[in-house]
Formats: C-alpha cells, structure tokens, sequence
C-alpha cells in the first residue's frame, strides 16, 4: 500500500484492442474483438495486470443493445456481456501476485459516448442498466458509471446501479476545452452537489485531455468523496458522431509515455485517490505510472 492510499487502474482497452487487431474498427469497437479474438483480449487484460494495474475493467463498454441491434447481434447481449466477464476473469485467475485484483463492471452511455442527451427514454435506459446489472453485480466489485457526459444520464445510471449492494463509482465526461463544464454544458459542481448526499461512492472525469482533468480535480476535490481523474490522448472527439466510427479519432502527437505520468503524478499531488487511463493509454503507460508511484509515494 503506497503512502498516499492511491489505487492504480488500467488503461482504455478499446483504443489498445484496435491497435493490436489490426482490424478496421466499426460501431461495435472493442465488442466486436471480444466475438472475433477473445484472447486478444485476455490477453491486454493480463498486460494492464502486468504493468501494475490493481483493478481492471471488463471490456463491455460497446455491448448495448443499440450497438448491437445495428448488426442484427441483439440477441447476444447477455452472452457476450458474460464472455467480458470471463475474460477478465481468465486473466485476473492467471495472475498470482499474492494480492486481490479488483474488477470494475461497466455502465456505460447506451447508444453513444460524448453526447448529451441520453439518446432513449428514461424507462428504456433504466430497464437496460438494469440488466447489464443484473449480468455483472455476482462477479465485479465495482460498477462504474462511465463516460457520463449530463445529469440527467447520471441520475438514470446511478439510480439502478445503486440498487445492487457493490461499490458505485460515477466517472463524468467534461468539456475538452474546459473541465469545470460538462459535455452536456451544466456544470461539474452543480453535477458533483447532486450526488455529494447519496451512496454513490467515488467521483471520477475520465475520457478527458489531461488539461481538462486538472480544472475538474479543482472541483472534485471541493467534495467529501474519493475522486480520480481518467485522460484520454485524442487530440479531439468533437467530431464524432453516429455516422462514422472511432477509426476518425486521432491521437495527440504530445500524448507520450512521460506526459501522462507527469500530468498524473500532479493529479495525485492534488489528493486524488484513483489513477490510470482512458483511450489510448496502454499497458506500458500504466506500467511507467506505476513505478513513479512506487519511488515517490
């Protein structure tokens, strides 16, 4: 246990999958690695565990049924909600370091990332977090609300993710040009002071510029509840939208191993409780993190 109680996580696993693939990613993204190569994703999960990770998070971040349905694959929502589970299971089991890894399920915005409405009815969303609660409560310690970009996305994520008895974290998404807003353009303290009352566990900004994370810690840490910052390393995602995919996303030129460890070590000098990363942040990132927080914490 380091000095300052600091809980690594891992990096983002669709934007690594792809890289590693090698394969043209469509709208499904990191699901359709898990129908075509299931262990090329054992496999990253057990590289993050490598690098220092002490929790990592299922690859179902794509497995809605809106995803799904545009490939006529519906029906397999549960059964591939289940093959995340295992493989994130498979490599946690093939891992001894004589210590537990924790496991994060994944909430995750139901029909697209970034956007600031919900894109479905409130009963429609708070019927398919319900399953993918259901699916994932017996075998994760964590549910993670992620990628949150409105208040109103907050509320329907949280309210059914508290129902079940793990830990709930609520990880938001901001403006790239400012950290105090969200996407949604409300604003993070009014957002934060919505659930500062209830049992939601953990504040978090993740799929952020670093830059963007530094003005969100400033508010963050206004609140009585852990908090950690995510970065992503795309120069932008402004750009996407339901006509095109990821394959659009570039990464930042600057975006390299010591920036990321330099804009996280002042992350934690600023008191934040969690670490790791979002897209484009791979195991060698993490693992580079992981022995600074070694030497100085």
């Amino acid at each position: 246990m380091n000095k300052k109680n600091i809980t690594l996580i891992d990096g983002g696993m669709g934007q690594e999958l792809i890289h590693r693939s090698k394969v043209k990613p469509d709208y499904l993204w990191s699901a359709r690695v898990l129908i075509d190569n299931y262990q090329l994703v054992v496999d990253l999960h057990k590289d993050f565990i490598k690098s220092g990770a002490e929790a990592i998070t299922l690859n179902s971040y794509t497995i809605t049924p809106d995803r799904l349905r545009r490939f006529n694959l519906e029906h397999i929502f549960k059964s591939l909600q289940e093959t995340a589970i295992n493989a994130a299971k498979e490599a946690i089991n093939s891992y001894s370091c004589g210590k537990k890894i924790l496991l994060i399920g994944s909430l995750p915005p139901l029909v697209m990332s970034y956007k600031t409405e919900v894109g479905l009815s409130k009963q429609e969303a708070s019927d398919i977090y319900k399953k993918i609660v259901e699916i994932q409560q017996s075998h994760v310690d964590i549910l993670c609300c992620e990628t949150v970009s409105s208040i109103q996305e907050a509320e329907i994520v949280t309210e059914t993710a508290l129902t079940s008895e793990k830990e709930v974290w609520l990880s938001f998404c901001v403006k790239e040009e400012d950290g105090t807003f969200l996407r949604s353009g409300e604003r993070l303290e009014d957002a934060l002071n919505q659930f500062k009352n209830t049992k939601v566990k953990t504040f978090l900004v993740n799929c952020a510029p670093p830059e963007a994370i530094h003005q969100s810690i400033e508010i963050m840490k206004k609140f009585n509840k852990p908090y950690g910052g995510l970065p992503n390393g795309f120069k932008s995602v402004n750009l996407l939208n339901d006509g095109n995919d990821v394959s659009i996303l570039e990464k930042r030129d600057d975006f390299n191993i010591n920036k990321f460890v330099k804009d996280t070590l002042s992350f934690i000098e600023n008191n934040v409780s969690i670490v790791g990363g979002c897209c484009e942040v791979g195991p060698k990132y993490i693992e580079a993190l992981k022995n600074e927080i070694k030497n100085n914490y």
